[in-house]
């Protein structure tokens, strides 16, 4: 920045008065640094005071006074003219006594760089004209500017230092002409005039430091400032497991605390509560060994309790399918009940605009059913938007206000993850990192529109992928949460190291291959209890959890972390029903059951309705050969209304059981709530044989036993022959089936394009679509109520 200035003189004799005369001189030969002005003053009468104004191009002005009640001659310096043209000077003179006023100008000149300038005045006294002069001559001065300021280090303990430098230049002056001085709002200087020097801190806070240089013109000096943070000296050591004290000589101490919620043995202790496959399960009103179980306000209420008074040291963590296959006073609202259910465990640290925030207690990660109306409608469910049809119960809808994770989930177009693949919680000042993930096999159990344009990739690869990563942040403590589970025979306690799952190949080929650093896996998909310890192929003891479904349990796992390596020393679990007849359950969460009973308000009007009745409940649990009351009635229900010979629903569509009693709406869209519709086709006997070898592991690419509800025909299986040869006969009416004759064959739109692993339905030609398969199960239920349970005779199965 460059400041410009006039050094000028103005010399004046005297002072003039009413009635004065004057007497102008001429100037000396070669002098133009002065002129002199002869006054005679009138008896009694003076002027003290010589008052200046400068003006000048855009808006400059410039204003002072000269005294001049006790000199003969006197000579000023007027500064900070910038160069250029179009300046104007007035001047007035004044008395003491006011008796006497003069004045003169404005006179033009000129402010050229190393020149002066001239400039005559004439002023005239108010009582007489009188004239006198004055001459101004000007020199430019560039001003001296500030580089640089820096501090090293930014921060210090009260009492430490820091080291200072700048650095400045002046256009038109050594380096040696310019001057220096350091201020500071609080702290001290070794050597405030150097252009470098260091700095004492002297209280905490933020200490504004100034450097100023000059280079003598005092119209033109130039600042520049920099912060530095002063820190109250601690003993804090950042271990929440240790006491810090400072001794008398200043020297800091630490000790272990003692064992409590906080640490234990000088780890510390972090809990995790885990649940799974919610499916939008809002209401009360399931049973576990004839009690009550589960439902929001039971659920929330519980996980309250489980973290109360440990709310800092505990995070809370669902496993997918918190949404999709859900009862209707969550589905019919698009599941975002269900969401806003789960926000309300999320402590102050979870926002909309922060969700990776360290301090959120709440993560999530993404189930199948997720993916049932595709990726638009699952980030709008996550990250807020009204739905076409909405605004439901809150508007505008603002999505969750905590994050999920999922590393295996990939954008074919951009070949990032869908969404964030991790997030890392700090407890205490300790990482613990979150990965999620889903099971690859989505694409082949859900609609293809739902998963179009994304890849799924292998769950172990896509995990371990980012734990080099997280090693490199000194992260060591991480748990995965994904979307995949086995079976194991369910038992109450701790974790006992001695028990391991009945079945989940899928899971323990997962957890075979995790990295030595993952601790716990939070799992979820099958429904089903799981509290084991697998080994990876390393021999690292990983412990397994999964509670159930529905909000009916939820996994309570305790770990404990070194504060010093960050990693888990120590990892154990319970797996706790939430019955609603005791504990916590005995008062349900209000503000859930507010979420919950405005959800039901909302749909009662539809859900309501009565349609038939059940003399006996039709339950979907299978016999042995894979039958069941429920699936027969669906399947005869689809049978009716599509007309064809043959016709087969897949058992992972059906979601609940049928009650005996009256049979409502939302019981039917419980158990049928995809939405799915009919699709008719024609198959060949022998196609008719490869499906239904599909339902069972290892045949046609089949993962797993999938035993399909059928109605217009009869077959028998053996167990024990082997995969693509199991079926032994399949009939209608007793007659055997042709494996060259076409027949005419139903299944809903999820089964007629590959799902569950029924690959052979894509080859059905002559598709025809039908009605929605809930408006089939309601059109039945119409026409043919009162309803009895049949014998289950469809399916035989050998030995």
């Amino acid at each position: 920045m460059r400041a410009i200035s006039l050094f000028g003189a103005l010399a004046l004799l005297s002072a003039a008065a009413v009635g004065c005369s004057v007497d102008q001189t001429k100037l000396p030969a070669g002098d133009t640094g002065s002129v002199e002005v002869a006054l005679q003053a009138a008896p009694g009468v003076t002027i003290n005071v010589v008052s200046y104004m400068i003006s000048g191009p855009s808006g400059f002005s410039k204003t002072g006074t000269i005294d001049v009640s006790n000199s003969s001659t006197v000579s000023t310096t007027i500064g900070g003219l910038p160069a250029g043209s179009g300046f104007t000077v007035t001047l007035t003179g004044s008395s003491t006594d006011g008796a006497t006023t003069c004045g003169g100008g404005p006179v033009s000149f000129i402010v050229v760089a190393g020149q002066t300038a001239p400039v005559s005045v004439h002023l005239t006294c108010h009582e007489a004209p009188r004239t006198g002069s004055v001459l101004v001559t000007g020199t430019l001065n560039i001003c001296p500017a500030i580089d640089n300021v820096s501090a090293n280090p930014a921060e210090v303990f009260v009492g430490g230092s820091v080291a200072l430098t700048g650095m400045a230049h002046d256009s038109d002056a050594a380096p040696s002409a310019l001057t220096y001085l350091w201020t500071a709002s609080s702290g001290t200087f070794s050597t405030p005039t150097a252009v470098s020097t260091s700095f004492t801190c002297a209280t905490p806070g933020i200490a504004t430091i100034t450097l100023s240089a000059s280079d003598g013109d005092p119209a033109c000096a130039s600042t520049s400032s920099v912060a530095v943070i002063c820190t109250a000296v601690t003993c804090d050591d950042g271990n929440p497991c240790t006491t810090d004290t400072r001794n008398a000589d200043g020297t800091c101490a630490h000790a272990q605390v003692p064992d409590g919620s906080l640490c234990t043995g000088g780890n510390l202790h972090v809990k995790l509560l885990g649940f799974n496959d919610f499916h939008g399960h809002l209401d009360a009103g399931q049973k576990v060994a004839g009690r009550p179980v589960g439902g929001a306000g039971v659920l929330v209420s519980y996980l309250r309790a489980a973290e109360a008074g440990i709310e800092d040291q505990t995070i809370i963590v669902h496993a997918g399918d918190e949404v999709g296959a859900s009862p209707p006073d969550s589905a019919l609202l698009q599941d975002e009940p269900s969401i806003s259910v789960l926000n309300l465990l999320a402590n102050s640290s979870c926002s909309y605009m922060d969700k990776m925030n360290p301090g959120c207690n709440l993560v999530g990660t993404l189930g199948n059913h997720e993916f049932d109306e595709g990726r638009v409608e699952l980030l709008r469910l996550l990250n807020g938007g009204n739905f076409a049809t909405g605004p439901f119960l809150e508007d505008p809808y603002r999505g969750a206000r905590f994050p999920y994770v999922s590393a295996n989930v990939v954008d074919d177009i951009t070949g990032q993850p869908l969404i964030q693949p991790l997030v890392v919680k700090q407890v205490h000042g300790v990482p613990v990192a979150f990965i999620g993930a889903v099971l690859k096999g989505t694409p082949t159990i859900v609609v293809p529109t739902g998963v179009a344009g994304l890849t799924f990739q292998d769950e172990a690869d896509a995990i371990n992928s980012y734990v080099p990563g997280l090693k490199a942040m000194g992260v060591h403590a991480i748990v995965v949460t994904i979307h995949q589970g086995g079976f194991q025979t369910s038992y109450t306690g701790p974790t006992d190291p001695t028990k391991t799952l009945s079945s989940g190949p899928e899971i323990t080929d997962i957890v075979n291959r995790l990295d030595d650093e993952i601790d716990v896996v939070v799992s979820g998909h099958t429904h089903a209890f799981t509290n084991a310890l697998l080994s990876n192929q390393h021999g690292k003891k990983i412990l397994v959890t999964q509670a159930f479904s529905f909000s009916t349990a939820y996994d309570d796992i305790d770990l404990l972390i070194d504060p010093v390596s960050k990693d888990v020393v120590s990892k154990t679990a319970s797996v706790v029903t939430t019955f609603g007849d005791a504990g916590p359950g005995l008062t349900p969460a209000a503000d859930a059951q507010a979420i919950t009973d405005a959800a039901f308000a909302k749909v009662a009007p539809l859900i309501t309705q009565v349609f038939g009745f059940a003399n006996t409940p039709f339950s979907r649990t299978e016999n042995a050969a894979g039958e069941s009351t429920l699936g027969d009635l669906i399947a005869d229900a689809q049978a009716e209304a599509t007309g064809a010979q043959l016709t087969f629903m897949n058992a992972g569509g059906i979601r609940a059981d049928l009650a005996a009693g009256d049979i409502t709406y939302n019981a039917l869209f419980t158990i049928q709530p995809f939405g799915n519709t009919m699709v008719t086709m024609n198959l060949t006997g022998g196609l008719i044989y490869q499906v239904l070898e599909q339902q069972f592991p290892g045949a046609f690419g089949q993962t797993t036993q999938r035993i399909m509800k059928t109605s217009g025909f009869h077959y028998t299986w053996d167990s024990t022959k082997p995969a693509g040869s199991k079926i032994v006969e399949v009939d209608i009416g007793g007659v055997p089936i042709d494996l060259n004759a076409t027949y005419r064959v139903s299944c809903n739109n999820f089964m007629a394009t590959g799902g569950d692993g029924f690959t052979t339905f894509i080859s059905g030609n002559n598709q025809v679509g039908g009605p929605i398969d809930l408006d089939v199960l309601i059109a039945y239920v119409k026409a043919h109520t009162p309803f009895t349970a049949g014998t289950l005779d469809r399916i035989t199965r050998l030995p």
